[in-house]
């Protein structure tokens, strides 16, 4: 193939989106070994691919990247993001599970091959491709393998790397044949910070996988074979490891076992393969997707598998305005009812109307109820702990549960903690409480954006000229919600502090998002006002 052919074959591939709504995310191309990251609100997985063959064994040349917005609609970047070639002065061959990590603006694929010259056991050594995008370009960021046969204490096969970094240490752990390792890696991720470390897990056979939650380290890996995923936890990254339990089971189409465990926007996610697509097996297999859950002791629930997968994301942010939330499961909408949150029947009131403000660029939000003046506000962040409504501005953690479903509202964001309707009651009056997510719809919230027309006593900011200067012509009078200029200008408004609140380039100022009291315009910079509620 010649250049032009190739660059060809690239620009097609970056217009490549599978629309597949379902378990496994693609049947295009046999896809194994999945790794994933987070990155700019998109979720990118990263996998190896098996080759559509008729074999009895792994033929695998190159690797893939698919990256998502919505859990839905995968783009597949293509073969040539990273094929086996780009390490062709040292490897050959054997495309195996590698891991995609991100530090310090640069992104480290780290990926086991057959080795040319340096066979020991298998002959399988890591090396690690860099680029300053998850779909690359990629290239050898070293020219020679980061660990082979030749590495003191490394194992029979080497493969299976996995990234894992805490504060400012960089660990590398690999592992198979029922031997797990690790080494610390020095801040430019391609040199060993240290001596090759054993690593001790119950039941361990190959493919770990470290993440953190909720004060715990939990270690994932491939146990037994043909595998299960089994995890164990620790208090501290270095052990000792403390067995958990089975959270993927046997698949009856696949004998390897091999999953990736991250937090995207609020949902845990347990990314896998099987053999489900047409002509699947444990030489063809295809990588899925589903929802995983904790436990409210800080255990894993087992995997639940499906052949649907997650449901569409919106990840989006809600934007500033009056919302009634409905609770999904019973169709009744939060109120505030003398500072006890309750659900209730629909009906027009202002109980029922909170308004809802985004702090800056975060996925924090305060809930302000506009017939009480109180927040939503919780009375802790443990379980059933009560919702009520406070005097002082509370933030809660609001991300889109699916589109279907609306909108999880996160008390502790950490823990995994949501706000719920006690009981999963279908009852008019029953009350918010806190608990765990677990996936039912009374953890779930509509948020529909209503027209609501606050009261002057409420809302209406007047204005007060300071030691009764002329008012200048660029004010033309206070309404409600706001104060009209009488054109368009530049203006910027102020607490009595000098903390700057809100600016823009408009000729109306809206102030429906800010509590009674005093603050200070400036309009063009030549107006100062005091503006009195």
């Amino acid at each position: 193939m010649n250049l032009i052919s190739i660059k060809k074959g690239l620009l097609l591939s970056l217009f490549t989106v599978i629309a597949n709504a379902s378990n496994p995310i693609t049947t295009k191309l046999y896809t194994a070994d999945p790794a994933a990251l987070v990155y700019r609100d998109s979720l990118f997985i990263f996998t190896g691919h098996d080759e559509n063959t008729a074999s009895t064994g792994f033929i695998m040349n190159d690797w893939h990247v698919f990256a998502t917005g919505d859990l839905v609609n995968y783009h597949d970047y293509g073969p040539m993001m990273l094929p086996w070639t780009t390490f062709s002065s040292w490897a050959n061959v054997a495309a195996f599970a590698g891991h995609c990590t991100q530090h310090k603006g640069k992104f480290y694929w780290f990926v086991p091959m057959i080795h040319k010259n340096i066979k020991v056991n298998e002959g399988f050594a890591i090396g690690v491709a860099v680029a300053d995008h998850p779909s690359g370009p990629w290239k050898d960021a070293i020219g020679a393998a980061l660990i082979t046969d030749n590495t003191p204490n490394s194992i029979p096969l080497n493969i299976d790397p996995a990234i894992y970094i805490d504060g400012d240490d960089i660990w590398l752990y690999w592992g198979s044949w029922n031997a797990a390792r690790r080494v610390k890696l020095k801040d430019n991720m391609i040199e060993l910070d240290g001596s090759v470390e054993t690593v001790s897990a119950p039941n361990f056979f190959e493919a770990p996988w470290v993440h953190y939650f909720d004060g715990k380290y939990y270690l994932s890996y491939a146990s037994g074979y043909p595998s299960t995923t089994a995890y164990s936890t620790s208090s501290k990254l270095s052990g000792p490891w403390t067995y958990g339990s089975v959270i993927n089971t046997k698949m009856a189409n696949s004998e390897t076992n091999h999953q990736a465990i991250l937090q995207y926007r609020g949902q845990w996610l347990f990314i896998y393969h099987t053999g489900d697509s047409p002509g699947g097996g444990t030489y063809h297999r295809s990588v899925a997707v589903d929802y995983l859950y904790y436990n409210t002791d800080g255990s894993i629930k087992q995997v639940q598998r499906t052949s649907t997968g997650p449901k569409k994301v919106d990840n989006k942010p809600l934007n500033n305005g009056y919302y009634r939330l409905k609770a999904k499961h019973s169709s009744l909408f939060i109120e505030d009812v003398n500072g006890q949150i309750v659900q209730n029947s629909d009906k027009d009131s202002s109980s029922q109307i909170w308004l809802i403000k985004r702090d800056g660029l975060t996925r924090e939000y305060s809930l302000k109820n506009m017939a009480t003046g109180n927040y939503l506000a919780f009375s802790s962040n443990e379980r059933l702990s009560k919702a009520l409504g406070s005097t002082l501005e509370k933030k809660l953690v609001i991300e889109n549960s699916s589109i279907e479903d609306g909108y999880f509202l996160f008390v502790d964001y950490s823990k995994d903690y949501l706000a719920d309707i006690s009981d999963i009651s279908m009852e008019k009056g029953k009350e918010m409480v806190v608990w765990i997510r677990s996936g039912t719809q009374n953890q779930t919230f509509l948020f529909e954006q209503v027209n609501y027309e606050p009261s002057v006593k409420n809302i209406d900011l007047k204005l007060v000229v300071p030691h009764s200067s002329p008012m200048p012509s660029i004010v033309s009078k206070s309404l409600a919600g706001g104060i009209l200029l009488s054109s368009a200008a530049p203006w910027i408004l102020f607490d009595l502090n000098g903390v700057q609140l809100q600016q823009g380039m408009s000729d109306f100022v809206s102030t429906i998002a800010f509590s009674p009291g005093s603050y200070i315009l400036y309009v063009q910079k030549k107006a100062n006002y005091v503006l009195l509620k």
